[in-house]
């Protein structure tokens, strides 16, 4: 599990092309989905993420390291 506030790498590992850009990126961990957010039972744990420039999305766990 992701720690809030943490710093982590993002990697897609080349799964979703709108996000590729952003590989290697460091990224802040704003804290994890809920179940109302993400379907975590089929995908599992899920993160919202923040990059240096404000930018926020949604991460996969394998996503950060």
């Amino acid at each position: 599990m992701f720690k809030n506030g943490m710093t982590y790498t993002f990697n897609t590992h080349g799964a979703d092309s709108t996000w590729t850009i952003r590989d290697g990126e460091c990224c802040v961990v704003v804290r994890p989905l809920t179940k109302d957010e993400a379907d975590l039972f089929d995908v599992g744990p899920m993160y919202r993420i923040r990059f240096s420039d404000g930018v926020e999305t949604d991460a996969f766990e394998d996503e950060l390291s």
